[in-house]
């Protein structure tokens, strides 16, 4: 079988999803991936895939630019002749059904959120959804990563009939091991993402500057900075309470050292930072979103607060300061527990797989 990705970044498929990439592989098909060519390329074609280097912007709405990149999909797919293509992310989502339903090919797509797009306003929410509707409209099927974003694709006539729901990404619990609780004093808080307002990282700093006044609290920032930030990370005393430590290849050796990760996000597809700390045996403080609260379990492998709400994050922020070591410790544990029972990725894996048997070669 010839199985096409496409992706607007490599991050997509390098730390979510070689697994699935290493078990179409193993069973003899073909891979190309079209996307931007980034540093792990080669990771990827020593594995067996062949690369595509399709530009992509991932912001820009430029009507030439987005009308090019259908083209470049309809080249691909007349090029490479896949029997399936599988899309992941807003863009390639939409240009790519487009393209393959143009070409009669099956193909199946992934929401891994629905970011800003559905927050704009009734008139730019109503047109999203119109060019959902159209680019979805031969659909295989569409795997969402929480039951929420498959309630609204449903109401607004995504779609129907062709939604499936797994666990996000999974974890590869292999790979994320359980580590034994720090024994430090105070609490060192975790933060793993990119650095944008819809992260709520605005809110999570201010709240970690008020109550460093009054507990021994500090923040730790792992992943880019948008432009939109940079204000805010250029205002990080040296020696204060937040340190920015930018992208990190190897996220788990920080998760090791601090007590909790925490993420106040406005809207999420399936938190995987949040899996993969729990995975290690840490606790979490999250949102109470679509995205962030199937992960955790409130007051059991974590707390809980409302979005947007500053007040509220400071008093999960503050409960979680107040409990001892050993309770701390219990919610690492249960954790993991959850984890291991609810979101291995190796289940994930196999969703794919069947839904690829099933489809792949079905040419209209």
């Amino acid at each position: 079988m010839k199985i096409l990705f496409l992706v607007n970044h490599e991050v997509t498929l390098y730390y979510f999803r070689l697994e699935l990439l290493k078990a179409l592989i193993d069973e003899g098909n073909e891979v190309l991936i079209s996307m931007p060519r980034a540093e792990h390329a080669e990771t990827f074609e020593k594995m067996g895939c062949k690369i595509l280097d399709t530009p992509i912007t991932q912001y820009g709405m430029n009507p030439l630019k987005e009308l090019k990149l259908i083209k470049e999909y309809k080249k691909a797919i007349e090029n490479f002749l896949p029997d399936i293509i599988l899309t992941y992310t807003i863009k390639p989502a939409l240009y790519g059904g487009i393209a393959a339903a143009s070409k009669n090919v099956p193909y199946i797509s992934t929401i891994t959120g629905l970011g800003a797009a559905f927050e704009k306003g009734k008139l730019f929410s109503s047109l999203i959804a119109l060019w959902y509707r159209f680019s979805t409209r031969k659909i295989s099927c569409i795997f969402f990563q929480n039951e929420e974003h498959s309630k609204k694709f449903s109401s607004l006539k995504i779609a129907p009939g062709k939604h499936r729901l797994v666990s996000g990404s999974g974890v590869n619990l292999e790979k994320h091991k359980f580590e034994e609780y720090p024994q430090e004093d105070g609490t060192n808080l975790l933060f793993i993402g990119r650095m944008m307002r819809d992260k709520g990282i605005f809110e999570l700093c201010e709240a970690v500057r008020n109550l460093s006044k009054k507990y021994k609290l500090s923040l730790d920032i792992i992943g880019w900075c948008e432009k939109e930030c940079e204000e805010l990370k250029n205002s990080f005393e040296e020696g204060g309470a937040i340190r920015y430590l930018g992208w990190q290849e190897d996220v788990h050796s920080f998760v090791k050292k601090c007590h909790a990760v925490i993420l106040p996000s406005y809207h999420e597809g399936m938190a995987n930072g949040l899996l993969e700390a729990e995975a290690g045996g840490r606790p979490v403080l999250a949102s109470d979103i679509p995205g962030c609260r199937e992960t955790f379990d409130d007051g059991v492998t974590g707390f809980g607060f409302e979005a947007k709400n500053e007040q509220s994050l400071e008093t999960a922020i503050e409960k979680f300061c107040l409990l001892s070591n050993a309770e701390r410790a219990g919610m690492g544990k249960a954790a993991r527990k959850k984890v291991e029972n609810e979101f291995d990725r190796k289940h994930v894996v196999k969703a794919y797989l069947d839904a690829i048997h099933e489809f792949g070669g079905q040419k209209k």
